[in-house]
This record gives C-alpha cells, sequence and structure tokens, in this order.
C-alpha cells in the first residue's frame, strides 16, 4: 500500500491524506495535468471520483472508461462531504486508497474548513485536489481560496513552472503568535514519525516553557505578557530551518520538530536558540523587568520513544528535570 503521492518537477513527496488546491487556465491545462494522476491512481489501485463540468466528464469517461467514477446524484458543496464519507467507507475493503477530483468554485469555500477537518485523520488514504478555473475568481476571493488549501500549485502539477507552496491554515494557526499550535505540530509530529521509521532517520523535538513568565503577567499584565510569548515565537522561527516545525503547545509552553536531527545536533540548536532569547530585549519600555530566561527539554527518536505523544513525553520530563534544577537550563531526556 502506498502512503504518498508525487507532484511538481522535482517529485515533491507528499504523505497521505493530501487535500490540493490546483489554479488551471483552461480546459487543455486542466485535462493534461489531470489524466496523468488518475492513470496513475487506476494503476495503483486507488478509486478514482471527478466532479466537475461535464464535458471534461466526457472526456474522461472516453479515455478511462468504467475506471473513473462519476457520481450520478448531483454533488453539490452542501452534500459533498457527506458523499465523500460514505465512498470512502464504501471503498475500503476493494480499493488500496480514493482519488477526488473535484471542480471548486467559491460557493464551496464554507465547506473547505469542515472538509480538512476530515481530510487530517491519521491513516485515511485520501488525495483531494480541487480544481479552480483561474479568470473565473477575482483576487479577493482567491485569498479565500488559498487560505483553506495546504498545497497549492499553478499552472501545472507535473511540469517544471509547477509553483508549490506550503500554506498555513488558520485552523492550524495560535491567534497570539500567529505560529502554528498544538493540534497541528501533532499532526506533523505523527507524520514525521512514519517518514523516520520507513527510512531509518533521526529525529529531535524540543519542548521549551519560559521560566516564572507567571510573574510577568501579575505585575506587568497580559498585554505586556502576550507581547513577549509574539516576540519569543518570531525568535524561534529566525533560529530554525525551513523545515523545522514551530508552535505554540499551551500558555508558556513551546515546542519545536527537528526533522532528520541527532540528539547532539538538537542540543546545539537549543542551545543556539537559548542565546538569542539571552541576548534579546523583550521589555524596552519596563526597565525594572528581569529579561527572559527558558528551560529547555530535549527527546529523540528512536532512542527515547518512537510515538507521537511518548517523544512529547519524554522531551516535557527532561524540560520538568529542567525546571528543577532552578530553569534557565537545557536537559537532555536520558
Amino acid at each position: 500500500m502506498n502512503r504518498y503521492i508525487k507532484l511538481g518537477y522535482e517529485g515533491i513527496e507528499l504523505e497521505l491524506p493530501v487535500h490540493a488546491l490546483y489554479l488551471y487556465r483552461n480546459e487543455e491545462q486542466l485535462l493534461d495535468n489531470l489524466i496523468p494522476l488518475i492513470r496513475e491512481g487506476i494503476e495503483r489501485s486507488e478509486k478514482c471520483i471527478f466532479i466537475g463540468k461535464e464535458c471534461y466528464a466526457n472526456k474522461l469517461r472516453e479515455k478511462f472508461k468504467r475506471k473513473i467514477t462519476m457520481p450520478e446524484e448531483t454533488i453539490t458543496p452542501q452534500n459533498f462531504l457527506t458523499y465523500l464519507k460514505n465512498e470512502y467507507e464504501r471503498s475500503k475493503k476493494k480499493y488500496q486508497g480514493m482519488r477526488i477530483f473535484v471542480e471548486g468554485g467559491t460557493e464551496y469555500l464554507n465547506y473547505e474548513e469542515m472538509l480538512d477537518d476530515f481530510n487530517t485523520q491519521p491513516d485515511l488514504k485520501i488525495f483531494l485536489l480541487c480544481h479552480y478555473e483561474i479568470e473565473k475568481i477575482n483576487s479577493a476571493e482567491m485569498l479565500e481560496v488559498l487560505k483553506n488549501h495546504p498545497y497549492v500549485f499553478v499552472e501545472n502539477l507535473l511540469k517544471p513552472n509547477c509553483f508549490y507552496s506550503r500554506v498555513k491554515h488558520h485552523i492550524w494557526l495560535d491567534p497570539l503568535t500567529g505560529i502554528f499550535n498544538r493540534r497541528y505540530f501533532e499532526n506533523q509530529l505523527s507524520k514525521e514519525l512514519q517518514r523516520a521509521s520507513r527510512y531509518e532517520h533521526p529525529l529531535s523535538i524540543l519542548f521549551i516553557d519560559i521560566d516564572q513568565f507567571k510573574k510577568v503577567n501579575d505585575e506587568f499584565g497580559h498585554q505586556v505578557g502576550d507581547r513577549a510569548l509574539t516576540d519569543l515565537a518570531q525568535i524561534l522561527e529566525r533560529n530554525l530551518r525551513s523545515v523545522d516545525v514551530v508552535a505554540r503547545y499551551g500558555g508558556d509552553e513551546f515546542i519545536i520538530l527537528l526533522p532528520e536531527t541527532k540528539k547532539m545536533d538538537a542540543k546545539r540548536t537549543a542551545y543556539r536558540i537559548m542565546n538569542a532569547i539571552r541576548t534579546f530585549d523583550f521589555f524596552k519600555k519596563e526597565l525594572k523587568v528581569k529579561e527572559l530566561n527558558v528551560s529547555i527539554g530535549v527527546a529523540s527518536f528512536p532512542e527515547d520513544a518512537g510515538g507521537t505523544y511518548d517523544l512529547i513525553k519524554k522531551a516535557d520530563v527532561a524540560l520538568y528535570k529542567a525546571k528543577e534544577q532552578g530553569g534557565n537550563e537545557i536537559v537532555v531526556f536520558m
């Protein structure tokens, strides 16, 4: 069973489930890009469903005969999610997965968030491609469309001028700091652990807690505290690679995913972050406030744990030991 799909000129490998947006200009461009993906899905024993304009449906039906499914009932934004769930349940025993190609429009924007919530369930073997004709969307609508799709492709899915981006979902963002939230982090950690196990690669996480942060809120108010949390989030992002994931785990806790990173390399990253925090002036207008210090716990795969919550727990244990030692410390789980 193949849990990955490759898109783009360099074969970007995405782990299922995948919810992607494809912006196309005309019929020829759409069919040129969809046909190879449908053919690949059929070869991999995945159920392929097309929902869109009748003229496109007829050409795909002519090419693939009964190997591609076209819904008998009329699919609308209101019944699409129910149809999708029912089809997936019916196809699980016969097929290895499912590929859905659906013609999007502004009327579909309200369902996208619910759809993404469904599509991020673990072990869901679905590739969902929403294709929108560029000329039919104005600039304001385009922003809404982009916000609701985690993967975006413009004009080409499989050719050299393919444009790819990872768009942060607002349902996965922390509203205060603008970085990812706990839900997104745990979802990504689960996927990265599967990939690390598959290829026998290392992976580490850093669990970060601000020392005595409650005193800042109590003495100077939550506005000062909120500003400090936002500044800290930006410091973390500036001191990480593009492949790393930083999230606000809750309150004054932050957590970082470091793919392809051994424990000692993760520890060096932790020291770099700690030094950046020590030298930053968080409270420019509050001269009586001491600068922030943090404690950091480090845990790694495969030596410490193999599961999402087990690995987080080990990093949390290391963080607790750092706090016990008085804070402003880095502790590696042993």
